[in-house]
């Protein structure tokens, strides 16, 4: 318990993705998603999350994710989840997570509605992964959005 009489953290489980567990872990500090499974345990904050929805075509060095693109899986996804999903949000990131049944992780970015469905065997991997392995899928400094035409050199 804090000294407001709160308790310190709040867990509550969404449910299982092959050998790892799902739940939201509250903290004082924010939400955070909490994996736990045979080879330990990861918390990933609603900015790291985001920055998975671009697994697929900003590969994390040390974690191998395949490159196929599953935008209609994650679609079909999240149509299935019809508002079972979980929130979280910081001051940077506002994601949506759902267990997708046995074969994945639906985690959405509500602000650009990229989404991805992470796999058992992804989730695993992200067991024994460092906050600063997540760096490059949070930093989107390099992607860049085409230059737009000016109109005064015309």
């Amino acid at each position: 318990m804090d000294r407001y009489g709160r308790p310190w953290r709040v867990e509550r489980p969404l449910g299982a993705v092959g050998r790892v567990q799902v739940s939201r872990y509250e903290t004082p500090t924010g939400a955070r998603l909490r994996l736990k499974g045979a080879a330990g345990e990861a918390f990933l904050d609603p900015l790291e999350l985001e920055g998975l929805t671009r697994v697929r075509y900003k590969p994390v060095p040390g974690v191998a994710f395949p490159s196929r693109d599953d935008a209609e899986r994650a679609a079909e996804a999240w149509r299935a989840c019809a508002g079972r999903w979980e929130r979280l949000q910081n001051e940077f990131a506002l994601v949506a997570v759902a267990v997708v049944g046995p074969e994945g992780l639906l985690v959405r970015d509500m602000n650009a509605g990229l989404a991805v469905v992470l796999t058992p065997q992804e989730l695993e991997a992200l067991l024994g992964i460092r906050h600063m392995d997540l760096a490059p899928l949070v930093d989107t400094s390099d992607m860049v959005a085409l230059p737009e035409p000016d109109l005064d050199e015309a």
